[in-house]
């Protein structure tokens, strides 16, 4: 067997991993920023102090976040554009470091399966995104 098919078997089998892990993280994003926003406690623990007097900064925070994800997901379906589920990827691991700060400035504990999500969703959409562009420009 040729080693360039056989490198090229492994990285479609590797794409194909990559790709049904993104779409289970897009699907983890939007399920567990439409139950936080419902109150479930389901994804997150529903601490008095996040979710009393600042519960709309975060919630909007969701709000967006899931509107974003659907903006990108739909763009990437459309236009088979990698470099913006990338730059979502890169976004939410962002958000891990702006919910540590958030947390600081408020004196709020953030519960830590916030991080935990968005590191998941972060590395799947780095991954997935890294390997299509890479893919790209090496057939052309």
């Amino acid at each position: 067997m040729n080693t360039r098919s056989l490198s090229s078997a492994s990285l479609n089998i590797l794409q194909i991993f990559l790709q049904v892990n993104f779409n289970a993280s897009v699907i983890l994003i939007l399920l567990a920023s439409v139950l936080s926003l419902t109150g479930s406690e389901f994804f997150f623990e529903n601490t008095s102090d996040l979710y009393g007097p600042l519960a709309n900064n975060l919630r909007l925070v969701l709000i967006y976040l899931c509107l974003v994800q659907i903006a990108v997901y739909g763009f990437y379906q459309m236009s088979s554009n990698y470099a913006a589920i990338v730059a979502l990827g890169a976004f939410l691991l962002i958000l891990i470091l702006s919910l540590e700060y958030y947390s600081a400035v408020n004196q709020v504990e953030i519960d830590e399966n916030y991080q935990q999500v968005f590191l998941y969703a972060g590395l799947s959409h780095l991954l997935y995104g890294g390997i299509c562009v890479f893919r790209k420009k090496a057939v052309n």
